[in-house]
């Protein structure tokens, strides 16, 4: 995963968290960053919240 797209999926999740109400449409307006990726850096986010 090159550091762009690491960006990318970044603010597409501070986007989402920002804006929860909103993630169905935020989602549909970047559906080409819906992949595995995303679901890796989500999983990386979340547990940097947590403090694990």
């Amino acid at each position: 995963m090159d550091e762009e797209r690491s960006q990318a999926y970044l603010a597409l999740i501070q986007e989402i968290l920002n804006r929860p109400s909103k993630v169905n449409d935020i989602l549909n307006g970047h559906l080409e960053l819906v992949d595995e990726g995303l679901v890796q850096v989500c999983e990386l986010v979340a547990a940097q919240l947590q403090g694990v």
